[in-house]
Formats: structure tokens, C-alpha cells, sequence
């Protein structure tokens, strides 16, 4: 795991600057928000221990709220994220499954990847736009608003890990 921090710090940076500089300012219209930033939480190593999820997750959150002005709103999701995917991973994944060191889309496949996103994405997305919202008002056209930004954030992640991911383990299915 050691051997993983310089990975994760740079796809930190690099997620970081794409959520900031690019996806930030993506104006499809008031309901598409595509968010790829929490791509780094779900993509750490499967043997890391659910407090340092929420750390990372908190801390990692925090930073892109200081840049964004979103007052902890997307430290508080990324929090929730951290503490999430272990109970995600265990639900979306067959018994015996062997893993890499980290998920990988050519490793767990195409299917098992979309899912774990798209899962991930709406947690993430539902927790935040509720808060951003902070009221149930209008909730079909924040219902909208999540469904079509989780889409549009797992289209864009999904580029994403095909564009920067190892290709060691191909694995379509």
C-alpha cells in the first residue's frame, strides 16, 4: 500500500485540477453537474481501513470546497463516500471474488465498474444537491438533477480511468 501513495497523491492533483478547472465550469444546462472528483475516493486501495477513508475523503473534500466556495458541503459528501464504499464494495461484489491491490476497470470489468460508480455517484450526488438544496421543494426537479448529473459524472469518469488506467487486465465483462 506504501507503493500506492504516489499514485493517489497524483491522481489527487489531477482529479483536483480537472474538477476545478474544467468540470466546474461545464454548463450543459441547470441539471447536468458533472462531478469527477470523487472518483479518487472510490479508486484507493481495497485495503484501506474506513478511517482513513473518512479522513482522506474529509480532508480531500475540504480542499475542493476551498476552491469551489461550497462551505464543506463537498467534504461532508466525500465524507459519507468514505464511509459508504466498504458496505458498496461488499454488496456489488460476487463472494470470492479475488481483487487487485485497487479497483481497476479492466481488472473487475466494465459491469462491476459502472455499478460501483453509478452507486457511488448517487450517494455522493443525492447527499450533496440535498444539501446544497437543504429542502425537499421541488424534489422531481432535484430528482432530475441528480439521476442526469450521476449519469454525466459516470460518462466522464469513465473517460477518465480509460485515458489514465492501466491496461494490464483486460476485462470487458
Amino acid at each position: 500500500m506504501i507503493n500506492q501513495i504516489p499514485v493517489n497523491l497524483f491522481r489527487f492533483l489531477l482529479l483536483l485540477l480537472a474538477q476545478i478547472l474544467i468540470f466546474s465550469n461545464i454548463n450543459f444546462s441547470s441539471f447536468v453537474n458533472p462531478y469527477i472528483f470523487p472518483l479518487f475516493i472510490l479508486l484507493l486501495p481495497f485495503e484501506t481501513p474506513r478511517w482513513l477513508l473518512m479522513l482522506i475523503g474529509f480532508f480531500a473534500g475540504l480542499a475542493l470546497d476551498v476552491f469551489l466556495g461550497s462551505t464543506g458541503m463537498h467534504a461532508a459528501a466525500c465524507l459519507l463516500i468514505g464511509y459508504l464504499r466498504p458496505f458498496l464494495i461488499n454488496i456489488i461484489t460476487p463472494k470470492g471474488t479475488e481483487f487487485e491491490i485497487s479497483p481497476n476497470v479492466y481488472a473487475q470489468g466494465l459491469t462491476w465498474f459502472v455499478i460501483y460508480l453509478g452507486i457511488g455517484m448517487l450517494l455522493y450526488l443525492t447527499f450533496y444537491f440535498l444539501m446544497e438544496a437543504a429542502t425537499f421543494y421541488n424534489f422531481l426537479l432535484l430528482l432530475v438533477k441528480i439521476i442526469l448529473s450521476v449519469i454525466a459524472s459516470v460518462v466522464f469518469m469513465l473517460i477518465f480511468l480509460f485515458l489514465f488506467s492501466s491496461r494490464q487486465k483486460r476485462r470487458y465483462v
